[in-house]
């Protein structure tokens, strides 16, 4: 048998799905939520309140290999069952994965089904898994403790749809061969019903009572209530106002007061409102035909003859997504008046009741979202990417592919992104910018909007079963086109003949094509914009990048895994997934955790232009991944003023009130790279880095590490822990074990400001007149002097320390940094600025900053030996406290260090960084013969140069942002180059006040 695809794959990762949701399940108590999508992921939330708990990632290949349409969770949450398009690609035949949800590793599998799952459920006494299976292959029960087979029933006229147990053990069913079956607990069909003739019925839902079974449709608005065990009509609820195709889910739930309340929803809308954003909604199965049917047919069940392929296709409109999708409520079991909850922004696929009244649904938008036991909206769907479906038109692109303009959601404005800058912000109209056209020389493109028949000069083109056309872009020299579809790029030349298709990530709303047509961009439907080229008649993918539209920040990265990132972060959106065996765990690195290893600018911008990398980036990662250590949960414990310290448990959300700090340990693995150390970040901010313990070999192949053992102090209120442990040639960390914590009676942060503490290093004479400088003293006493002035009214107090010259010895700066770390309190603002020179060590990439005692080393481990590396920085960083920080490197170099080194310090410590690199020659040749173009910068933009709020404060962010803009603008001035780099590593994007300079 085949193994699943070994190359390394690239995969967005936004802490929610990018695709639609297709299934939700939860745990008997109704605290845990497990959710599958398109996008190949099952994640799992916190109940009521939908925080993410984690990821968990089947094996996966090209298409729709790991699609998950199908999730049950046991009755206390430990195991999770996922299926849809799983193992085909590689085993010819379909499979379900089995999880273990609190260490996130695939425990067993089933394999061996005809058909993809469409749906799975497990009983009420967690003995039986039941599965739903496309195609004609029926129904199958296992037994969900050992995996033995139970019973099953191949005897459907079309794919089953969805099914459910009662307290008695009896299996409910439907199918679109427009039939409801029940069953027995050994397997004996008691029922069976065709409800209503030539419909396909989808949703069913239990009563609390086990008497009444309702029945949804696909393709009829109509509710239909069943007695049990004979299946006989017994009410109808209203569907008056409703439009659209159909109600194919459906539930009883609970109104948290005794009542029972049956709900329905799917493509239902409300007769009256603003035109609806779809026509339909995203397709609620998939491949639901034979497993040899080709593509992922999408179209609106009201235009298609009888057939087992309920889908539907999504417009693409031009007004704005409100949630038109609404979920009716009919109190008194169904019987009482009709109340409409408008939901989603797209069609809703599942309806679940929860334990504790009302029900989450899972919706195409992507995203799910809660119904209170009342009625209410509780939790929306969050997407978390762009919307093209609805802004796909607004692509536009310059004429050398280096400049894009787009709309990343309906209702939004416009954006600019500037490959070569980094820069992205609000787009004016440019009519250097063009977008798609389906027409040009010789060439006349009709009928192909969100079509599956479009036509070229009035003949129709050949698309795969299924597809719909959504883009098009005309060649300028009329020698073809490139048409975007649900599934594939596809250039045709100017007769219509198929030169290539390409599989792309979901559908292609948007085309625009760059000079001579020979580069194209594409806006598709998971948020990404990506370029292609089209030379030799071939679609080859150059780039992607992708934007969090509620945060602005942004990732862009090359198909060989080299990635360029936005100043306020973005390096934790895309990772790269590497399959193992068919039924081990893959493994999963962000670009955040191979930083060092990956980050490369420059590199992604030459990409874009069509120059190609350095080879096999990605190869080279392949076994370091699956090789990086692994870190286990220890013993937890917190200290109380008292000198005791109770045990707490990692799954604890509440700490002692007193505690002033965690005591734990961590357990390391070995798996052949070598242990590194050990960070823990408080907050988001480095806390500590450990250095890795002594190893211990075991019996077998791999060595077990001593315990890292750690005393963090904690912050005021709230306090969130996460590790990272870095294998030892520190390119690549796993994440460790985290945990958030709130103190008892506290709910958040107490209140009010604490000081500036400043550090200030500016070294000028280094003893060596080649060597010495002559602005970074006075660029040192600079910034002082602008942070003190702007602190006036903003903190409680200022706290400056500045080492000049001689005083900036290796030991000194560790002394000063270490003193700062007795005085800085949690509530305070840390400022570190450093200017000097610095060295990049070739052979590992890390940073050194020369102290004024450096001397004249002979070679570059004795220069390493004298200098201040970034890792000693990172750990007497991790021993400041400060709440907020932000690290202003200015150093100077002779063609050594690079940006990317200095970026990885911000990555790894989790504050604000602020660097610029220059050479020694625009060091000593000022802007204003009094400060280098950097400290100038900041001078400026600390006294109300950058961006302001309306109280007058100029935020960390905002100094970042215009510092990183101004110093290039400076240098060029002097027809010089500069460049400076802005990072931020935290993943909730927390700004905080710098500077008070008036309204």
């Amino acid at each position: 048998m085949a193994e699943p695809p070994q190359q390394p794959i690239l995969r967005i990762e936004t802490g929610a799905h990018t695709a639609p949701v297709a299934r939700l399940a939860t745990d008997a108590a109704g605290r845990l939520l497990a959710s599958v999508s398109d996008d190949k992921t099952l994640r799992l939330w916190s109940l009521p309140d939908g925080t993410p708990r984690g990821v968990l990632r089947p094996p996966i290949g090209p298409a729709e290999e790991g699609e998950l349409y199908a999730v049950a969770l046991s009755a206390d949450g430990s195991r999770a069952f996922a299926a849809g398009s799983t193992g085909r690609a590689w085993d010819g035949f379909f499979s379900i994965y089995v999880f273990d949800t609190q260490t996130g590793r695939l425990a067993a599998r089933l394999p061996g089904l005809p058909a993809p799952v469409q749906h799975l459920a497990v009983s009420p006494d967690g003995t039986r898994l039941a599965a739903a299976l496309g195609g004609r292959a029926g129904i199958r029960v296992w037994d969900a403790r050992s995996g033995r087979p139970v019973f099953e029933d191949s005897s459907y006229g079309g794919p089953a749809r969805m099914l459910a147990f009662d307290a008695q053990g009896r299996l409910a069913s439907t199918a679109a061969d427009g039939k409801v079956r029940l069953y027995d607990p050994r397997g004996r069909k008691i029922a069976e019903r065709a409800v209503l003739p030539n419909a396909r019925p989808f949703g069913l839902a239990l009563s609390p009572d086990g008497t009444l079974l309702a029945i949804g449709f696909e393709d009829r608005l109509r509710i239909e209530v069943l007695a049990l065990p004979d299946l006989k009509t017994v009410a109808q609820p209203d569907v008056a106002s409703l439009q659209g195709e159909g109600l194919p889910a459906v539930a009883w739930a609970s109104d948290g007061r005794g009542g029972v309340q049956l709900y329905a929803a799917g493509y239902a809308r409300n007769e009256g409102a603003t035109q609806a954003a779809t026509t339909g909604g995203a397709a609620l199965n998939k491949q639901t035909e034979a497993p040899s049917a080709g593509g992922r047919g999408i179209r609106p069940p009201s235009a298609q003859p009888e057939a087992p392929r309920p889908t539907i296709a999504p417009a693409a409109p031009a007004v704005a997504l409100p949630r038109r999708f609404v979920i009716r409520r009919w109190a008194d079991f169904g019987l009482g008046p009709a109340q409409d909850i408008a939901a989603a922004r797209d069609s809703i696929a599942q309806l679940l009741p929860l334990p504790q009244g009302g029900l989450a649904f899972a919706a195409a938008d992507p995203g799910w979202g809660r119904i209170a036991p009342d009625g209410r909206l509780a939790l929306p769907p969050r997407p978390g990417t762009a919307e093209f479906r609805a802004t796909g038109d607004s692509l536009a692109v310059s004429e050398d592919g280096m400049r894009l303009r787009f709309v990343a959601r309906a209702g939004l404005p416009p954006l600019a992104f500037d490959v070569a800058s980094g820069q992205l912000g609000r787009a004016p109209q440019d009519a250097l910018m063009t977008g798609g056209s389906d027409n040009g020389p010789g060439i006349r493109l009709t009928q192909w909007r969100n079509s599956s028949q479009p036509r070229l000069n009035g003949r129709p083109l050949p698309l795969g079963e299924g597809e719909f056309a959504r883009s098009v872009a005309v060649l300028p020299d009329g020698s073809g086109f490139l048409l975007g579809t649900d599934t594939h790029l596809r250039l045709f030349d100017a007769r219509g003949s198929l030169l290539d298709a390409l599989p792309g990530p979901g559908a292609s709303w948007g085309l625009a094509l760059a000079g001579d047509g020979s580069l194209a961009v594409a806006a598709h439907a998971d948020g990404t914009i990506r370029w292609y080229g089209l030379a030799g008649q071939k679609i080859a993918e150059r780039a992607a990048f992708f934007l969090q539209p509620s945060s602005l920040r942004w990732v862009m990265w090359t198909p060989e895994g080299l990635f360029d990132h936005a100043a306020s972060g973005g390096q934790e959106l895309v990772g790269v997934h590497l399959n193992e065996g068919r039924a081990a765990t893959p493994e999963w690195a962000s670009f955040q955790q191979a930083y060092r290893a990956l980050y490369a600018p420059a590199a992604v911008r030459a990409r874009v232009a069509g120059e190609m990398p350095r080879a096999d980036v990605l190869a080279g990662l392949r076994a370091r991944i699956g090789h990086t250590p692994l870190a286990r949960a220890g013993e937890i414990c917190a200290v109380l003023p008292d000198g005791s310290c109770p045990a707490l448990d990692w799954q604890a959300a509440v700490l002692p009130a007193e505690a002033t700090a965690l005591r734990f340990s961590v357990l390391p693995q070995d798996r052949g790279l070598g242990l590194g150390p050990l960070d823990v970040l408080l907050n988001g901010r480095i806390a500590a880095r450990i250095d890795a313990p002594r190893m211990v070999a075991d019996a077998g192949t791999r060595a077990e590490g001593s315990p890292f053992q750690a005393e963090v102090p904690l912050d005021p209120g709230p306090n969130t822990i996460t590790t990272r442990l870095y294998a030892a040639d520190r390119a690549l960390f796993s994440e460790g074990p985290g945990l958030e914590l709130r103190r008892e009676g506290q709910a958040a942060p107490p209140p009010g400001a604490g000081r500036l503490v400043v550090l200030a290093v500016g070294v000028n004479d280094y003893g060596d007149a080649s060597r010495n400088l002559r602005y970074a003293v006075p660029d040192a006493r600079t910034v002082v002097e602008a942070l003190r002035t702007g602190s006036a009214g903003l903190f409680e107090g200022v706290d400056t320390t500045l080492l000049l010259d001689a005083e900036a010895s290796r030991e000194g700066v560790l002394k000063a940094l270490a003193d700062a770390a007795r005085r800085v309190r949690p509530q305070d603002t840390f400022v570190f600025y450093v200017a000097g020179h610095g060295v990049r060590v070739e052979d590992n990439g890390r940073f050194l900053f020369l102290p004024a005692d450096v001397g004249a080393p002979r070679s570059m481990a004795e220069a390493a030996r004298r200098s201040i590396d970034d890792d000693a920085l990172i750990a007497a960083l991790a021993r400041i406290r400060a709440r907020d920080g932000f690290l202003l490197i200015d150093t100077c170099y002779a063609g050594q260090i690079a940006l990317d080194s200095l970026s990885a310090l911000g990555n790894e410590t989790g504050r604000f960084l602020l660097a610029a690199a220059s050479s020694v020659q625009e060091a000593l040749d000022s802007y204003d013969d009094r400060n280098g173009v950097f400290a100038y910068a900041l001078r400026e933009g600390l006294q109300g140069r950058a961006a302001r709020d309306q109280e007058g404060r100029v935020s960390a962010l905002a100094l970042g942002e215009y510092v990183s803009r101004r110093v290039p603008e400076l240098a060029a001035e002097k027809r010089h180059r500069q460049n400076a780099v802005f990072r931020t590593a935290t993943r909730d994007l927390r700004s905080f006040p710098m500077a008070q300079v008036g309204k």
